[in-house]
């Protein structure tokens, strides 16, 4: 009993399979003894019935102790053909076995009726709705991001990000997206901020840069010839840039100013070029190749992601800034809404039930390859021997039917001859 009880079963479960091995050989020792004591009586009225049922009874029993043996080991260590099943064949049954698992149970129709029985989307929105349990998982999803940054690094990712962003240059046009973007933007004015940025930029650097804005004028005045020079004066020059300072200074402080109006035309023939004109296209995404292909870019690109990275990381370790708890409201927002929204609900089930379907066809075999392999590193003997105590006590049930079954048909056989 130690040896089975080491392969991982329970000594209950040792002594019931011996208990059921008993029984069925007192069935069979039973029909022995019946078929024994039947000649010790002879003349008896009835004999034949007896006789010839217990003498049934005997083949049904040890026919069957054969077969359920031979499916463990050689009965009586005889070297009989086919016998030995389990261990002799382990292999080839767990491979059929890993078909008929897969080809009939783990299928893509079985899978998907399967989830949309227990409702696996709504089940788990109502757990998550529950606080406690949101929370534990925003702290999971923290701690698991925060353990993904420190595997993550800079040069890597901006050099992945560079390489989508250059297949996706040579795949398609940026120039028209780019124009829809700006007619967009200028339509529902969304940017006059940047206009805002751009004229006071602008006058600022005017004010700070106006002695020199004035003698490069008046530089340029003296080269363009003996009239010009006489009539651009020192005042002439500071009084014009002074007004068009002034005047840039207004249009970044009024929104109604002409000159934004101005601007904003320029803008929106700037949009439909870029939507319309293929040879501007072209440019411009040569331009946006040049521009990713540039090392500059790449340094700078790194330095970004890293920076990201790093305040992502420390955000999440960070307990004073209440990331998982944050995640834990977002959480439970979110499983509210697939409870209370159908279309998002729907839309979830949709996806799962595709999930599960890519999931069989992609990976049934693994799971095939799990059952085979599995099995092929267990032991022949103590396969056997363990599958026999977790099944080989309905198997001897067998043993006692047919016994049973022999004995009655041994008796209707003789009832048949008699009548004949």
């Amino acid at each position: 009993m130690a040896n089975l009880i080491d392969l991982g079963v329970s000594a209950a479960d040792v002594r019931r399979l011996r208990q059921m091995k008993l029984a069925a050989l007192a069935f069979l020792a039973a029909a022995a003894a019946v078929f024994v004591a039947s000649y010790t009586v002879p003349g008896l009225e009835g004999n034949g019935f007896v006789q010839t049922g217990a003498e049934a009874g005997m083949v049904g029993g040890l026919a069957d102790w054969f077969a359920v043996t031979a499916l463990f080991r050689r009965p009586l260590g005889l070297p009989i053909p086919h016998t030995a099943l389990i261990p002799t064949r382990k292999d080839a049954l767990a491979a059929s076995l890993g078909d008929f698992m897969t080809d009939t149970f783990l299928t893509e129709e079985n899978v998907a009726a399967h989830l949309r029985r227990v409702d696996l989307v709504r089940r788990t929105a109502q757990w998550l709705c529950a606080p406690a349990n949101a929370e534990r998982v925003g702290e999971e999803i923290a701690v698991a991001v925060a353990a993904l940054t420190e595997a993550v690094r800079s040069d890597e990712l901006a050099d992945l990000l560079l390489a989508t962003a250059r297949t996706d240059v040579a795949r398609r046009a940026y120039a028209p997206m780019l124009g829809q973007v700006l007619e967009t933007a200028v339509r529902d004015e969304s940017h006059q901020a940047l206009t805002d940025i751009a004229l006071l930029g602008t006058h600022r650097w005017l004010i700070s840069s106006r002695d020199e804005i004035v003698t490069e004028v008046r530089s340029v005045a003296e080269q363009s010839g003996f009239l010009v020079w006489l009539f651009t004066t020192q005042g002439r020059v500071e009084r014009i840039v002074g007004e068009v300072t002034a005047y840039i200074g207004q249009a970044a402080t009024y929104r109604s100013h002409p000159l934004r109006r101005l601007i904003d035309r320029f803008l929106m023939t700037m949009s439909q070029e870029l939507q319309n004109d293929v040879e501007l296209a072209d440019q411009v995404n040569a331009e946006a190749l040049r521009v990713l292909n540039d090392p500059t870019l790449r340094v700078w690109l790194i330095d970004l992601v890293g920076g990201g990275v790093t305040s992502l990381r420390d955000t999440l370790q960070d307990p004073d800034s209440r990331s998982s708890e944050r995640l834990a409201v977002a959480i439970t927002r979110y499983a509210e809404r697939v409870l209370t929204e159908p279309e998002l609900y729907h839309r979830l089930q949709d996806g799962l039930e595709r999930f599960s379907r890519f999931a069989v066809e992609r990976y049934a075999d693994v799971f095939t390859s799990l059952v085979i392999n599995t099995v092929g590193e267990w032991d022949g003997q103590q396969t056997a021997r363990r599958i026999e105590v977790f099944a080989g006590r309905d198997l001897q049930f067998i043993r006692i039917n047919g016994t049973v079954v022999g004995a009655l048909a041994g008796v209707a056989i003789h009832a048949v001859s008699l009548a004949l």
